[in-house]
């Protein structure tokens, strides 16, 4: 299988590896570096991948590299295949995946677990208020960046469409950061996205000038839904952007969870769960969404759970459904 790994990216965060006497150490059987597939440049995942790769350095004394990957289809594809030791991943590629749908075209990956939920990932769109392009009815007609192929936003914006009766002009598949070139350029017209908030690419577009920020509506949100069961109903918060300062947004949502292969060590899979909820702050303080990070939450996985977290759970007192205990 093709490796789709275009760079190691730790160094870009400043979280280069420093092996020190101070902090934690491998244990026998554990391996002694990881990989972490995240998405392209700029995106929610980048920068997860960043604040996750320090802290398994400095809590669990596992030296990480974040690489840029296609995405969660991709990350499911290479976890699979034993080329990642960690792939961040949406719950809609990640159960299509399980069962052979969608994307996976009949092939099943079946090896992947789920260790801990994310965050939550939310559909929106935006463009450059000069446009006037103010909602997805108005996307008829126009060229959309939806991100690079096998990314969620480019997998699953599509559908939305499709369910919505929206037929974009082109849709054009590139990574964040040449898609944020090219609405600068004016050779796109509306970037959309699923992603955790706030969306950095949009944030920075805000700095340049005024932008709308829009995603469905509530029809729209449940003809999604009631088509789709992995999508969830959510709302963007008001504020979150400059471009929605007073107002809600309603739309679909996919939850994020990180996943491994099953054959990764049951030892090495709880301590680093048990680290992850014991040291939030770390990916907090690299993404804000990583405030969702919550054991509560991993009820909302797609597929069964690795035994390593199944175990942290257990002794948390939670409630885990049947058809997420490790098959």
């Amino acid at each position: 299988m093709k490796r789709y790994a275009l760079a190691l990216c730790t160094i870009a965060f400043g979280i280069a590896v420093i092996i020190g006497s101070a902090q934690a150490q491998p244990k026998a059987g554990w391996p002694k570096g990881a990989t972490i597939g995240t998405s392209g440049i700029g995106g929610v995942y980048f920068v997860w991948g960043g604040g996750f790769a320090k802290l398994l350095h400095e809590k669990v004394g596992v030296p990480a590299s974040v690489e840029v990957t296609a995405g969660p289809v991709a990350n499911v594809k290479l976890v699979a295949g034993k080329q990642l030791d960690f792939g961040l991943a949406t719950a809609a590629p990640i159960y299509e995946g399980w069962v052979g749908q969608g994307w996976a075209k009949g092939a099943t990956y079946q090896n992947v677990r789920v260790i801990f939920p994310m965050f939550t990932s939310y559909a929106h769109a935006y463009a450059p208020k000069k446009t006037g392009i103010q909602s997805v009815k108005d996307l008829n007609g126009k060229a959309i960046g939806i991100g690079a192929v096998g990314t969620t936003p480019a997998v699953y914006w599509p559908i939305v469409f499709d369910v919505v009766g929206v037929k974009p002009g082109r849709t054009v598949n590139a990574g964040w950061s040449d898609l944020t070139a090219q609405m600068k350029d004016g050779m796109i017209d509306v970037v959309a996205t699923i992603s955790g908030l706030p969306w950095g690419s949009l944030t920075e577009m805000e700095v340049l000038q005024e932008m709308y920020v829009f995603a469905l509506s509530k029809e729209q949100m449940e003809q999604c839904v009631a088509k789709y069961p992995y999508l969830s109903p959510g709302m963007i918060p008001k504020g979150t952007y400059k471009a929605n300062k007073d107002v809600d947004l309603p739309t679909v949502t996919v939850w994020n969870f990180m996943v491994v292969h099953q054959d990764t060590p049951d030892d090495f899979v709880y301590e680093v769960v048990r680290k992850t909820y014991e040291n939030v702050d770390i990916l907090i303080a690299a993404h804000k969404s990583a405030q969702e990070v919550q054991a509560e939450a991993i009820v909302h996985s797609p597929i069964p759970l690795h035994p390593g977290a199944l175990k942290y759970y257990k002794e948390k007192g939670l409630s885990i459904p049947e058809k997420l205990m490790p098959k």
